[in-house]
């Protein structure tokens, strides 16, 4: 018995891991300014306030960042609740690296233009021919 005791003061003295388990491992990225993308393909910036064990999230002064052909447009949103089954990938801003991207604001019709250029033809499913 007292080797059993022994034990279990042995584990309780030992460092705990650094990974954590799913939404836990978002503590690492508490109040620190994030890039979320979302399963529509949104692209939003702000700083991680919150979070609960579904990872949903709370960014405070969150923007939906836009850009195309070296032009940036953010559109401001505030306070915002993202639903963790909606993230698709996240991470750190480094502010340094991204104002080297040198990215020139411009407004949204100007962006949101150079956007469909790039992205091409948009679908439209009713014009489609069925088979």
């Amino acid at each position: 018995m007292n080797q059993m005791a022994a034990a279990g003061n042995d584990m309780l003295d030992q460092p705990v891991g650094l990974t954590l388990p799913g939404a836990a491992s978002l503590v690492e990225q508490l109040d620190k300014r994030l890039l979320v993308v979302l399963r529509d393909g949104r692209h939003l910036v702000g700083t991680m306030r919150s979070f609960d064990q579904f990872s949903n999230m709370v960014l405070e002064g969150t923007v939906e960042r836009h850009i195309a052909k070296g032009l940036k447009f953010d559109l401001p949103l505030g306070l915002y609740i993202v639903r963790g089954d909606n993230v698709v990938v996240l991470g750190e801003l480094d502010p340094v690296k991204e104002k080297a991207l040198n990215l020139k604001d411009a407004d949204e019709v100007t962006v949101r233009t150079a956007e469909k250029q790039i992205k091409g033809v948009e679908w439209d499913f009713e014009k489609i021919e069925r088979f």
